[in-house]
């Protein structure tokens, strides 16, 4: 039910293999609040006996869920984004098509689309755009004139005082005409509502200067809410340009000042590490995750998707040495050649991947697109697991102020046991592993108890000893509540 396992014995860090470049990492919170994910040793000080599983998602039977049917939408695809609206309890989708065949000025709209599940998506007439004398369609914006457009991406931003921008887009376009690729870079727009868009009268607002810190046309973005600042990753070019592909990052406070684009991610270019073709990221817990389009190129120029995690979405590792997060399907299926992911959303205890697939690979030119949808559990990308030898992980110290414990585990045919320890290293009176309530399901929020105590002391420092047999821990938490 919850998707594919790929075992790995460690967690490679790019920055061991040579390949990532250096940029200050981020220290240990002592904060005790939210999921602690168990994606790498950051919270980890010792572990025996337990190997990190990563886990891949589960494709949607129905996909891809939304076709090429329409004559201005031919080849829809993710360039683009995901949200869920609280306020009208739907799914709201930005996207694009590449409408091969097709004249220049209809050529790539940006497009919208609605859900009340997430699986079964409304086109709305908006009656914005003219496609062939009608404007019933659900195109929000054509490009500029000069050029195909590429990459919207839309993130909502209830924090801007001014309503006209609650919504905010970039995308990558020729505003001022095509010359020589010397007008190329991102633009943006703002909107009220994410369907009526106003574009930036000084866009571009940062240029692809074709140089290794620069930004290209595959680009995401995304709202850093500890920096306080938006941040885009894009599809970049190591010197001497064009070398290969790599990742870059620039970010702004205003969303039109943009900082210079800095190599984030960079590659050995072979087969074992060839390329990046852009990269979108989510905050998500304690983390900040990629979904890193890898680009098989030297190699047969399919792209799937990595997966990467950073601390301080700035220094990126790998996770599970570079193995396939969310495979292409089977040979002569729609998704057969390239993936690229929207960011993330956590539905209903589960992780949401939006993707277009196209059914060839980068280096061919008659191929079709459509957008599908692949799913795990909640915090479910990575697990420590033990077998029937039991398994140990023992935590850095925490202060969780008499907060009772709650797990994501699986432990349906084994056992989860945690027990607190001092600072002598030896469990605390009344919260060793036999005093401990052993868990034995399988659920996303399960609540530790030992045998007279809910909650752990108050204002004491304690690491978590889990002792682990044929089962599965992927997060934990100090909860103020059980939920």
């Amino acid at each position: 039910m919850y998707g594919h396992r790929i075992s790995v014995l460690v967690c490679f860090s790019v920055t061991a293999l040579g390949f990532l470049c250096p940029s200050p990492a981020g220290g240990k919170s002592p904060a005790t609040e939210g999921w602690k994910l168990l994606i790498d040793d950051h919270w980890i000080e010792s572990k025996s006996g337990v190997e990190r599983v990563l886990h891949q998602p589960e494709k949607h039977p129905d996909n891809p869920l939304i076709k090429g049917d329409a004559p201005w939408a031919s080849n829809p695809y993710c360039y683009g984004t995901v949200l869920y609206d609280e306020a009208s309890s739907q799914f709201r989708l930005w996207y694009m098509s590449y409408n091969a065949g097709l004249p220049l000025h209809e050529r790539t709209p940006i497009l919208y689309a609605v859900s009340k599940d997430g699986i079964a998506w409304e086109r709305p007439a908006l009656g914005l755009a003219e496609f062939r004398g009608s404007k019933q369609n659900n195109i929000l914006m054509w490009h500029y004139g000069h050029h195909d457009l590429y990459s919207p991406s839309v993130v909502k931003d209830d924090q801007d005082p001014d309503p006209r921008r609650r919504y905010k887009m970039i995308w990558w376009d020729f505003p001022n005409g095509r010359k020589g690729y010397r007008d190329d870079g991102m633009c943006v727009a703002f909107s009220p509502d994410g369907i009526h868009w106003n574009k930036h009268p000084g866009n571009p607002v940062l240029s692809a200067k074709k140089q290794e810190r620069s930004i290209s046309d595959v680009m995401a973005v995304m709202y850093d809410r500890a920096a306080k600042k938006f941040v885009t990753y894009s599809k970049g070019w190591a010197d001497p340009w064009p070398a290969f592909r790599q990742i870059v990052r620039t970010e702004s406070e205003n969303f039109i000042d943009w900082s210079e684009p800095e190599v984030v991610i960079t590659h050995a270019h072979n087969e074992n590490d060839p390329q990046s073709y852009g990269m979108s990221v989510t905050q998500y817990d304690d983390v900040y995750l990629g979904l890193m389009c890898s680009y098989k190129k030297p190699g047969d120029e399919t792209i799937d998707i990595q997966l990467v995690v950073s601390r301080d979405n700035q220094a990126w590792e790998r996770v599970a040495g570079q193995q396939t997060f969310l495979p292409l399907g089977e040979d002569g299926s729609w998704d057969d050649g390239m993936i690229f992911c929207a960011p993330l959303i956590e539905y209903e205890n589960r992780v949401l991947i939006y993707y277009g697939g196209w059914d060839g690979p980068h280096n061919t030119s008659r191929r079709r697109s459509g957008i599908g949808l692949a799913s795990l559990r909640k915090q479910g990308f990575v697990s420590l697991d033990a077998g029937e030898s039991p398994g140990v992980v023992t935590t850095e110290p925490f202060t969780p102020t008499n907060q009772p414990l709650v797990v994501n585990a699986d432990a349906e045919g084994g056992t989860v046991r945690v027990e607190l320890l001092g600072d002598d290293g030896k469990p605390l009176p009344g919260y060793s592993a036999a005093e401990c309530e052993p868990l034995t399901g399988d659920g996303v929020e399960q609540r530790i108890r030992w045998r007279n105590h809910d909650t752990p002391p108050a204002d004491a420092t304690v690491r978590l000893r889990f002792q682990l047999r044929n089962a599965s821990l992927y997060a934990f938490r100090w909860a103020e509540t059980e939920r």
